[in-house]
């Protein structure tokens, strides 16, 4: 079967925009596979300066999985749209936020929801900003840096298979065809909040590819073969050859399988990194401060510092945790996408 874009998909985009004149292209597939449902969800939105790219991978073992990445998509794109300044003063920062917050409105929605459900999902979020690259994810949905046939930096599953890997008990190429391939230390949607773990600020060189994707993907092509297709010359055809090569290998078996991909069409970025912050993970509790800065438009300041807002007084040190939490909670609420009317 030939490759169907999503509904929300867009072939090669040339984006020449404001001070940063950012030039890339960027593609979005997802397929059903042999999936009686197609559980995925794959996003791009767009600003003057940034790109920002999504993949939800809903878990097929729980009711409500298709809700919860669509939840996860929406919620991201809603949050990078209404940022109130030009550029994301701490993009990791802003893409732990919008990931917690997503985890919070999804646990919602299980609440809310007529019939008992437990929606969960994995997902991977990535913003490319005056050509820089920023990501941060949950699970096994994976983000690859490619320059041409090398990987630059994967991220690293939320699996105990990843963990045995990196102990040198299973090696990359066996992850795949492992009979504990799907079993997750991390989801969005759990009654435990999930630590996140963000990329660190990576400058893109023309040529670079950002490929994200769910697990259908990397569980059926190798880390080689992955890398060979998205290195063809015509992003959009490689990608398409890839994915009917999911097709053709596991046929019937196939599991839902989804890509983002950008390739970096433009030079090394002038512009000075905003973080120079390294990869690591980040607890719920220490994205407040900064990451609320971030998010809802204050003045950065070092970590642990205080900023001050000209429409706000300056931050107590007595300021409770929950009070800075709850506050941006009120804030990333006012981007949720709000419920669609049934007018039949």
């Amino acid at each position: 079967m030939i490759p169907i874009r999503s509904s929300n998909a867009c072939g090669p985009n040339f984006r020449s925009d404001g001070p940063s004149e950012m030039k890339y292209q960027v593609t979005q597939y997802s397929l059903r596979g042999g999936r009686p449902s197609n559980q995925d969800r794959v996003t791009v939105a767009e600003r003057d300066n940034a790109v920002l790219m999504a993949v939800a991978d809903g878990l097929g073992g729980h009711a409500g999985g298709e809700l919860a990445a669509e939840s996860f998509v929406q919620t991201a794109v809603h949050a990078f749209r209404n940022v109130k300044q030009p550029t994301i003063e701490r993009p990791s920062a802003f893409l732990a936020l919008v990931i917690r917050h997503a985890h919070n409105v999804i646990r919602a929605m299980a609440r809310s929801h007529p019939m008992e459900i437990e929606p969960r999902t994995t997902c991977v979020l990535c913003i490319v900003q005056n050509g820089y690259a920023y990501w941060a994810h949950v699970g096994d949905s994976r983000l690859y840096h490619l320059r041409g046939t090398q990987v630059l930096a994967r991220t690293q599953d939320h699996t105990s298979l990843e963990q045995w890997r990196e102990e040198g008990l299973v090696t990359e190429a066996e992850m795949g065809e492992h009979f504990s391939k799907g079993k997750l230390l991390r989801c969005l949607g759990s009654a435990r909040e999930p630590a996140i773990d963000i990329g660190q600020e990576t400058s893109l060189q023309r040529g670079d590819t950002l490929l994200l994707c769910s697990d259908g993907l990397w569980e059926a092509l190798s880390t080689e073969e992955i890398a060979r297709y998205a290195n063809s010359p015509a992003l959009e055809e490689g990608i398409e050859d890839m994915l009917l090569a999911v097709e053709r290998k596991r046929k019937a078996a196939s599991d839902n399988v989804s890509v983002v991909a950008l390739r970096w069409d433009d030079a090394m970025s002038k512009t000075l990194p905003l973080q120079g912050n390294p990869a690591g993970q980040v607890a719920p509790s220490a994205l407040v401060r900064e990451g609320a800065r971030a998010v809802a438009g204050r003045k950065p300041s070092a970590l642990g510092g205080k900023a001050t807002s000209p429409s706000r007084k300056q931050e107590s040190p007595n300021d409770s945790l929950d009070q800075r939490i709850e506050e941006l909670e009120k804030y990333l609420s006012r981007f949720e996408p709000r419920p669609k009317r049934d007018n039949s």
